[in-house]
């Protein structure tokens, strides 16, 4: 599953970030950035970003031909799809749409039409966090931040390691950030127009299975970027195949600040060492002295796992 993500960038540095080259084209451009809509929330930078959050997402201009010169556009959207059938409040529709399954996409009600109208989008993500199903305690899971490999000596928990310049012949130099395949619809009342979105999501592989068994459907190549924004010209059967589960991701275990949504400290993605309750044994002087109380202890030990390529 996707449940928290992280995104520091401001507006113009998204626009850098997702630069690309237009077919027959040698600069690189940054799309457009249409910010009308959802009820007067705007995205705001964040490294801890939860469902009902607003955050940019890359789509196709091609709904957007009178608003747009470019051709992939960035949407703040809702993160959370508002079933079109919903009536009322938006936020009172009480579905868990912040994933949606790709197993099952094409015999969802909700999503299969979505997808069939050209509702496919692109969600920007610095990284996201998860927590580790092996641990029996709930209380107890310890939270990672996973995210897209740097370049050179690039930490995704020090900007002050990250130039994030631009320029037409080179593109953007900073920052890499993950592309998350998901869904997008817009709901509309006599008040408000919503544009919401879902990250699609798969079992994972081998890089993250020892973590959690689902992972975001990351776009790693611009092959998969521009079959799963071509609406036009990909139909869904065809872009759904590009749908790959990801080798190349890098992660470090995080503060548990991060389990409370209101908590956007730029603390929440900064690497800690990962923390292991362990009830100690009983010695064998333990059972000649029964008066005296057990404690268990604590073991610290600092882990750090990089996904092989």
């Amino acid at each position: 599953m996707c449940g928290r993500t992280g995104l520091s960038l401001n507006k113009h540095q998204i626009q850098c970030a997702t630069s690309y080259k237009p077919k027959g084209s040698s600069k690189y451009i940054q799309p457009d950035w249409l910010s009308e809509h959802n009820d007067g929330k705007e995205y705001v930078p964040s490294h801890n970003i939860a469902p009902t959050d607003v955050t940019p997402v890359l789509v196709s201009s091609s709904k957007f031909r009178n608003a747009s010169k470019t051709e992939r556009v960035l949407k703040p959207m809702m993160w959370g799809i508002i079933p079109p059938w919903h009536k009322g409040d938006y936020n009172t529709h009480n579905l868990s749409t912040n994933n949606c399954r790709l197993e099952s996409i094409k015999s969802s009600k909700l999503y299969f039409p979505i997808l069939r109208g050209g509702g496919r989008c692109i969600i920007v993500v610095e990284g996201f966090y998860e927590w580790k199903t092996s641990e029996k305690s709930q209380k107890g899971k310890q939270p990672y931040y996973i995210y897209a490999p740097q370049d050179g000596e690039v930490k995704v928990d020090d900007p002050r390691t990250c130039k994030n310049e631009f320029n037409e012949i080179n593109g953007w130099n900073g920052v890499r950030l993950l592309l998350m395949a998901g869904l997008y619809n817009i709901w509309q009342n006599e008040d408000v127009t919503i544009y919401s979105y879902s990250v699609i999501t798969m079992d994972s592989n081998s890089t993250l299975d020892w973590l959690h068994h689902r992972m975001p459907a990351i776009l790693d190549t611009q092959e998969q970027i521009e079959a799963w924004l071509n609406i036009d010209s990909v139909p869904p059967d065809m872009a759904l195949s590009f749908l790959k589960p990801t080798k190349v991701l890098s992660w470090h275990p995080v503060s548990t600040l991060v389990n409370n949504s209101r908590n956007k400290s730029t603390e929440c993605n900064k690497r800690v060492e990962e923390t292991k309750n362990k009830s100690s044994q009983k010695t064998l002087s333990a059972w000649f002295s029964p008066v005296q109380k057990r404690k268990s202890s604590e073991e610290t030990s600092s882990v750090f796992k990089k996904a092989k390529k």
